[in-house]
């Protein structure tokens, strides 16, 4: 594949994400404020024509009812030049009291303000009633009328009170009038009011929308980028960095699921990478123990033959000649030790699994390996679990991972003098494993060395070869599991063992 094919091109801004997302939601923005203007638009056509129909239907009635009320003053009036005749026919001969034929007149009509009697020859006789709070305001009509008889017998004058109530519907309907010219008139104001408010609205809406898109599009692109970025550098080969988890969105979720491939693709490489060594020190030590072990009984009878050939005429090279073979059959008896492990080591079997359950595996190491710290006064305490759990294991292999691992606590607990030595097992039932737990008294482990004592050789016992806890290892990553080491409550080392967990409806 070449290179070009690798090659990030850069994206144009038209491209990127963040000016889409801010694109759509001023595109959303312009419809919706376009979908408000044709509605409001069409929604000011309706309630205009409805309110100009409704002008025009008052301005009609109020020109039907200005000849009635005309034609009611007008009526108004015909019956008040009727009654003043009427009145003038009733005056009579006044003789030498016209003011109190008036006044008795005045008595009888209440809605006459004022009487006057202009007779010939003498002054006008005139009688008011008296101005009343009520009626201080009223509007008044004059009718004047001659008196009969002769052409210049005189003539009466009647002062007429006039109920307001017309005076007002007069007034009202004039009012009405001028409101409907008025509301017509400003009809237009309104509508280029409505026009301007729902103009400023939707510039509002569009810059809100603007906004909104532009916070929107920042964030998402700043998770999408860092994403991104987080992927260019795995491409790269840099398996340590971490996406950004916040928030609780796709893409949060997204960047949680991709660090947590890159977790586990992280731990499948060191698992890859610890038994790739692990396979290239057991190739090793199968060399060495061959190696060593072929010389070791030619050596060995080489000095038995010399010890034995002795003629011992030298008393003084005798013993020396004993010492030297004893250090040499020390020696070799080590390096048998050390060819042994090596041969252990190179020779641990391909786990086989198949569904065991966990209490007999911990019950025959119980069973089988009790005395490796009973013997000289230690306590070794295996807590089984009460509730019945299967899990896919090598027995064989993993008694041996537990042996290896008890071994190494009683031994290192010996060597540090702790009195007596403790050793317990137990187990954390978790829902899709269990967790196998190696406690002690022994001196512990330095947080900087509980990484670096899984390697082959690596130890800081003096008898120590530095293979069992890399056996121990090998066996539980073959089973699919892990191992790790933190401190014990006992003071020393808890070596932490998690197996896969079968359930019921798993194959065995």
């Amino acid at each position: 594949m070449s290179n070009d094919e690798h090659t990030v091109l850069p994206t144009p801004w038209w491209g990127r994400l963040g000016v889409r997302v801010a694109a759509a939601l001023v595109v959303a923005g312009l419809i919706s404020v376009g979908a408000s203007l044709y509605l409001v638009q069409l929604s000011v056509e309706y309630f205009d024509a409805r309110e100009r129909d409704a002008l025009e239907q008052s301005r009609q009635l109020a020109k039907q009812v200005e000849p009635v009320h005309r034609e009611l003053i007008e009526a108004h009036i015909s019956a008040f030049e009727a009654r003043a005749q009427v009145l003038a026919l009733t005056v009579g001969p006044v003789g030498n009291a016209p003011q109190a034929v008036l006044s008795q007149m005045l008595e009888q009509h209440t809605d006459i303000r004022e009487l006057a009697l202009g007779l010939p020859g003498r002054g006008p006789v005139q009688v008011r009633r008296p101005p009343s709070p009520d009626t201080e305001d009223w509007q008044s009509f004059d009718a004047t009328v001659a008196l009969p008889g002769t052409p210049s017998a005189g003539e009466l004058t009647v002062v007429f009170e006039i109920d307001p109530a017309i005076d007002e519907r007069y007034q009202a309907l004039g009012q009405v009038q001028r409101e409907i010219g008025e509301d017509r008139s400003s009809q237009g104001d309104v509508e280029s009011a409505v026009v301007t408010v729902v103009t400023l609205a939707g510039v509002l809406v569009l810059l809100l929308a603007l906004t909104a898109g532009t916070v929107v599009a920042r964030t998402v692109t700043r998770k999408a980028g860092a994403l991104s970025r987080a992927m260019a550098r795995v491409g790269e080969g840099d398996l340590e960095v971490r996406a950004p988890t916040r928030g609780r969105d796709e893409l949060a979720s997204l960047a949680r699921a991709f660090n947590r491939m890159l977790d586990e693709l992280a731990q499948a490489q060191q698992r890859v990478a610890y038994l790739q060594r692990i396979g290239a020190w057991q190739g090793m030590a199968r060399r060495i123990a061959h190696e060593i072990k072929n010389p070791l009984t030619p050596i060995q009878l080489a000095v038995q033959q010399l010890r034995d050939k002795d003629p011992g005429l030298d008393p003084k090279f005798s013993a020396m000649l004993r010492t030297s073979v004893e250090i040499v059959e020390d020696e070799v008896e080590g390096l048998r030790r050390m060819v042994t492990s090596f041969s252990q080591f190179a020779k641990v079997p391909q786990v086989r699994t198949r569904a065991e359950p966990l209490e007999r595996v911990l019950r025959e190491f119980e069973r089988a390996y009790g005395h490796l710290s009973e013997d000289e006064g230690g306590v070794l305490t295996v807590d089984v679990p009460d509730e019945p759990v299967s899990i896919a294991a090598d027995r064989q292999l993993l008694k041996q991972a537990l042996v290896n691992l008890v071994e190494n606590a009683v031994l290192s607990a010996r060597e540090a003098g702790r009195e007596p030595v403790q050793v317990a097992v137990s187990v954390d039932l978790l829902a899709a494993a269990v967790v196998v737990q190696v406690d002690d008294n022994g001196p512990g482990i330095a947080e900087d060395r509980r990484e670096r004592v899984f390697e082959p050789y690596e130890t800081s016992r003096k008898s120590g070869t530095g293979l069992g806890l890399a056996i121990v290892k090998k066996i539980v990553l073959d089973h699919g599991g892990e191992i790790w080491i933190d401190a014990s409550p006992l003071g020393g080392a808890r070596f932490r063992l998690r197996l896969p967990r079968l359930s019921e409806d798993s194959p065995a």
